[in-house]
């Protein structure tokens, strides 16, 4: 589990370092922007947001590994699906603990709109 858990750090590590830095543009102490960059701007960091969580996702997989909470659910302690880890070695909740996460976070979103 170990180096299958390295193996996707190692992945998504790639895939940060290719895309290299990003950077903001100033001139003047202002950003400008042209409306028409602004979306691929956007994405881009959306995306690296993307792959740095995911990046802590394994670490903290194996984290839990070496502790011993490898395969429980953070939330409830139950026994993680093998399918389940089988499909996303990172997972951290069972389903019902994580359909229950998404659904109050679902909820929550609603309120503020």
């Amino acid at each position: 589990i170990w180096g299958w858990l390295q193996a996707e750090k190692e992945k998504v590590s790639q895939q940060i370092l290719a895309e290299g830095p990003l950077r903001q543009e100033q001139v003047g102490g202002l950003q400008e922007s042209d409306p028409s960059d602004e979306s691929p701007r956007e994405i881009e960091w959306w995306h690296r947001g993307q792959l740095e969580a995911r990046l802590r996702d394994l670490n903290c997989a194996q984290d839990r590994l070496i502790d011993g909470g490898y395969g429980r659910c953070n939330v409830c302690g139950n026994e993680i699906e093998n399918r389940r880890l089988a499909a996303d070695p990172a997972v951290s909740l069972c389903i019902a603990c994580q359909a229950a996460t998404e659904e109050t976070s679902r909820l929550a979103l609603c309120k503020r709109i």
